[in-house]
């Protein structure tokens, strides 16, 4: 009975208030029940009681703890850093937020990101709401638990590829107290911007298809320049030294 449900009906389902949980659509959906006048009169009180029960049944299961369905339809990279840099810039800003006010289209929206590249949908992953509109709604169609398993998975692969990739930038991190002092630490926008600058120059590409190279790709280029901009500071720092050394035994 649990493969009947979809991703649209979890919001009914981690419904805490039993006054605004509309059972009749999952007595609809989930046991075909058929809201004629005979269907009310003789089967009314048993879908309903027997919903009530598959609904304790279902919310029952850790959604943790879900595996994944490798035979699902909804296809997921082999990597969260193998979709587009613009894709996991709007990933991490969907992931991020504190709250959303449904469930199942905050879930929808995150895999629609995730798996866009995956699914071929569009040559290029596109962030208008045009475009996404379809899939996302494909993918409140699809079975509920596949769906649940896939969003922990691309929730746990970008805590992990974030973790990755911070702890390699911050070792070849140099800091500027004076440019930290009036704030030029904060400065994600024009990173963002000379990124796409640099993706254009390095690889040859348009914007367009600047956005639409791998994340990989893209913050490997970056870790690349930060690592050398690293030695050149380290090679700077050490002539100087010398220079200095020097100049004291002079004196």
């Amino acid at each position: 009975m649990r493969e009947k449900f979809k991703l649209k009906h979890l919001n009914i389902l981690t419904e805490e208030d039993d006054s605004k949980r509309d059972l009749s659509i999952l007595m609809v959906d989930i046991l075909d029940y058929k809201n004629s006048i005979f269907g009310r009169v003789k089967w009314f009180v048993k879908n309903f009681v027997k919903i009530k029960s598959i609904v304790k049944e279902v919310n029952d299961v850790d959604y943790a703890k879900i595996e994944l369905n490798e035979d699902s339809t909804v296809r997921r990279p082999s990597s969260i850093n193998d979709i587009s840099y613009l894709a996991m810039l709007d990933l991490q800003r969907v992931v991020s937020q504190d709250s959303c006010s449904d469930i199942s289209e905050h879930i929808a929206k995150v895999i629609s990101i995730a798996t866009h590249d995956e699914n071929r949908f569009t040559k290029y992953y596109d962030n208008s709401k045009l475009s996404n509109d379809s899939f996302q709604n494909m993918i409140l169609e699809q079975p509920m638990f596949d769906m649940i398993a896939i969003y922990n998975w691309i929730l746990g692969e970008v805590e992990k590829t974030s973790k990755e990739w911070e702890k390699l930038f911050m070792s070849v991190e140099v800091r500027d107290k004076d440019l930290d002092s009036v704030g030029g630490g904060d400065l994600s926008q024009f990173n963002v911007i000379n990124t796409i600058k640099s993706n254009c120059l390095d690889f040859n590409v348009s914007e367009k298809e600047a956005w639409g190279l791998s994340y990989n790709l893209t913050i490997t280029n970056n870790y690349s320049k930060a690592y050398s901009g690293y030695l050149q500071e380290q090679i700077r720092v050490k002539q100087e030294a010398k220079i200095e050394a020097k100049r004291k035994k002079q004196f």
